[in-house]
């Protein structure tokens, strides 16, 4: 069904605007499909759309655009009919899943079964979890587990830019662990990583060239776990500057603005303010378009830094909060403190 919902972007929602209103949701995508100024004046509907669709996987594509078209009063009757058939697909995926499907004689499959990979192992221990009531979920509920994980098969050919010290996580699904974040690219796009095999933590050197393959995607993001597989490239590999360019960039703060909520943030921000609170700690980052709080608790709450250092965020999230947009840390979230250099006369110097 994703292909479903490209249609729906690009012949119901693209084709439908006129030039200014598609240039404007192209300024606002930027960030998120890493377009630089010469991209964002060349790439046409179809390009934006191929973009999308890998981007934000399956119904996560349309959604984003619904996100940020709603915005914009002149598109109301776009948004409702993007809605709509949006809708419609999603009916259409809770049809077929009621539908009732042939049992398999394991007996006529015999020995002919292939001995389960990494791969197909846990393919099929997903698909012997699946009870027949959860066909009875609610649809909704289905999209948000459709976008939390996508399984992606071909290998993709890396350089590593930058990774961070392994840290301490706690989450519902695996409790207490361990993880680090890291920044790779390809001869054609970037990613941000999340590595949670903390074994393969040598592979993640900067300027090393890495294989990776089984990972997954959640919300645009890679995610690297044991089912994984990560191996050397000993070939030439070279990735283009721009690329490389791209995926060090940091968002402008005004840019953050006009992001949908949900949207994952890494970067390195000025501190310009911080106020501890019992629960959180405010730190308020600045650039030259303006400035936005960043929530810190756990393990971020209250950490050692202050005006004039610079924060590296990985994995922020931004989040209403107190009907302003904000940065809130999660539990996959890391800052790095990047204190700033003071010379003898005391004035600060941050590189």
């Amino acid at each position: 069904m994703v292909n479903e919902y490209k249609k729906i972007l690009l012949l119901k929602g693209f084709e439908l605007m006129d030039d200014y209103h598609f240039t404007t949701i192209k300024s606002l995508l930027a960030y998120d499909l890493g377009l630089t100024t010469k991209m964002q004046e060349e790439y046409n509907r179809i390009k934006i759309t191929d973009l999308m669709e890998k981007k934000f996987q399956g119904v996560a594509c349309l959604d984003k655009l619904i996100e940020l078209a709603k915005d914009m009063p002149s598109l109301k009757n776009l948004v409702n009919n993007l809605r709509k058939e949006k809708s419609k697909v999603a009916k259409k995926i809770k049809t077929q899943e009621k539908a009732p499907v042939k049992k398999i004689n394991q007996e006529e499959v015999g020995l002919a079964a292939p001995a389960p990979t990494a791969r197909n192992k846990l393919t099929s221990e997903a698909r012997g979890r699946i009870p027949v009531a959860q066909n009875q979920e609610t649809q909704a509920q289905r999209q948000v587990d459709a976008r939390r994980n996508v399984p992606q098969n071909d290998p993709v050919t890396v350089v590593v830019l930058k990774a961070t010290a392994p840290f301490k996580y706690e989450s519902p699904e695996n409790g207490k662990s361990t993880m680090f974040h890291a920044t790779v690219a390809s001869k054609t796009q970037y990613f941000h990583v999340k590595v949670f095999d903390i074994n393969l933590k040598e592979k993640f050197v900067r300027k090393k060239v890495i294989t990776i393959s089984d990972y997954s995607e959640c919300k645009g993001v890679m995610e690297i776990k044991e089912a994984s597989s990560v191996s050397d490239f000993n070939q030439n590999f070279e990735v283009p500057n721009r690329i490389i360019e791209i995926a060090n960039k940091t968002p402008k703060i005004s840019q953050l603005y006009k992001q949908a909520s949900g949207t994952m943030v890494y970067g390195l921000f000025m501190l310009q303010k911080k106020s501890v609170h019992k629960k959180n700690t405010i730190y308020e980052i600045q650039d030259n378009t303006g400035s936005m709080d960043v929530v810190g608790s756990g393990k971020w709450h209250n950490i050692k830094c202050e005006k004039g250092d610079k924060l590296r965020l990985f994995c922020l999230q931004l989040r209403t909060v107190d009907r302003k947009l904000k940065l809130v840390c999660g539990s996959h979230s890391f800052i790095k403190v990047i204190k700033a250099k003071k010379n003898k006369e005391g004035p600060m110097n941050v590189n």
